[in-house]
């Protein structure tokens, strides 16, 4: 599997590879869709006679509703860097259920806003496969109204605009996109009732977030687009693939420099993974060998990752490190 992550260039141009893993917040309203609440109550005296007596009431019971609602937020930090001309470049949202009760969402997607360089042509919107990656072939192209994303209460998805920047575009010229999701049962003003609409045939209620949400994101022309893709394969001791104890992992990182002009400043950085052991003399730029030590050949291993200077790097071209490590 690969991991790929695009950064623009910049006077000091460091590359690296990072998982990012963030715990989402607590949206959730209150008690679960269709959830009973019942409710006796009990009387207790002591007759004429001298006797106790216990009388209890009907048992009043109702059903909670479902509250619609939804939160989309970008997941890029910044401008996504494009090239001119440029394919398929993905701006990141999450779309999050924040309701009590789980629920269909219909996307759409408008990048034909005001205030921008240029508008981008090929838009689509791909639903991510699990991984927070957007991979062409294995990301699901969404269909309205057929693949809709369901979400339980508190569940987010990753979802990606792609969409092509044409030629003649300025270094420097933005366009924006923006994503928009509404809950499939209804949307509207907060307190719209859609009747028997809900959760087991409750009724559904639009919350504060009037079931409707959107963002938006950002691409930018650079002149130079780095992106860097990280493959492994797998040597078990006993001459398979299997990640067991002692098996080496050879990791490849390739980056790749398309566009015109030199970065400068270029280095590649990665920590050895934790339960892993990194093998001395493994480490290869553009398969020559590099010393482990801190000397004139571009590599080092610091003790706890590798570290490959790439210095000025003029597109278009692509580099290629390679290391090994031990499970332990």
């Amino acid at each position: 599997m690969a991991e790929t992550c695009v950064l623009r260039s910049t006077p000091r141009l460091v590359l690296g590879l990072w998982i990012v893993l963030v715990a989402a917040p607590a949206w959730a309203i209150g008690a679960p869709a269709n959830t009973a609440i019942s409710n006796t109550a009990q009387a207790t005296f002591t007759d004429p006679d001298g006797q106790p007596q216990t009388v209890n009431s009907n048992t009043s019971t109702l059903r909670v509703d479902e509250v619609l609602g939804v939160v989309v937020v970008s997941n890029d930090a910044g401008n996504k860097s494009v090239l001119s001309p440029d394919d398929d470049r993905p701006l990141s949202f999450t779309i999050t259920n924040p309701g009590n009760g789980p629920e269909a969402f219909a996307l759409g997607s408008n990048a034909a806003l005001a205030g921008d360089d240029y508008d981008p042509t090929d838009v689509r919107i791909f639903l991510d496969n699990g991984n927070g990656v957007f991979e062409p072939g294995v990301d699901t192209l969404y269909a309205p109204g057929v693949n809709d994303p369901v979400l339980a209460p508190d569940q987010s998805r990753v979802v990606f605009i792609t969409s092509d920047t044409p030629a003649g575009r300025a270094t420097g010229d933005t366009a924006d996109a923006r994503l928009t999701a509404t809950a499939v049962t209804g949307s509207g003003a907060p307190g719209t009732t859609f009747a028997g609409q809900g959760t087991g045939g409750v009724d559904a209620v639009v919350g504060t977030t009037t079931a409707t949400a959107n963002a938006q994101g950002t691409y930018a022309v650079v002149q130079a687009l780095a992106t860097l893709t990280k493959n492994q394969t797998i040597q078990d001791p006993f001459g398979g693939n299997s990640p067991v104890p002692g098996a080496v992992i050879t990791y490849t990182v390739t980056m790749t420099l398309a566009g015109s002009g030199t970065i400068t400043g270029a280095q590649i950085d990665d920590t050895i993974p934790a339960n892993t052991t990194y093998v001395a003399d493994s480490l290869k730029l553009d398969a020559a060998t590099l010393t482990d030590a801190a000397d004139t050949d571009a590599g080092r291993f610091t003790g706890s990752a590798i570290a490959v200077t790439l210095g000025a790097v003029t597109a278009p071209s692509t580099h290629t490190v390679q290391f090994q490590v031990r499970i332990n």
